[in-house]
């Protein structure tokens, strides 16, 4: 899956930020500890022409999603 990478700082700046009354940026962390920012092409219209629109110039990476491991449970009593 592509996205847009982030550095610490712009993950910082812009996670949990509105950019419309009931939608906001969520950034994720892959595998690697790089920060992504995924928009459909309705979030990108949307932020065209706002503050936020220097978002779509941010360089673009695959994200490799963590490793989901759940601790061993003994189900044998």
């Amino acid at each position: 899956m592509i996205g847009y990478t982030l550095t610490i700082k712009q993950k910082e700046e812009i996670q949990g930020v509105y950019y419309t009354p009931y939608e906001f940026f969520n950034c994720v962390q892959d595998i690697n500890d790089v920060w992504f920012l995924f928009l459909s092409q309705q979030d990108k219209e949307t932020i065209l022409g706002t503050e936020w629109e220097c978002l779509l110039d941010l360089p673009k990476g695959e994200y490799k999603p963590p490793i989901i491991t759940f601790p061993y449970e003994d189900i044998s009593e």
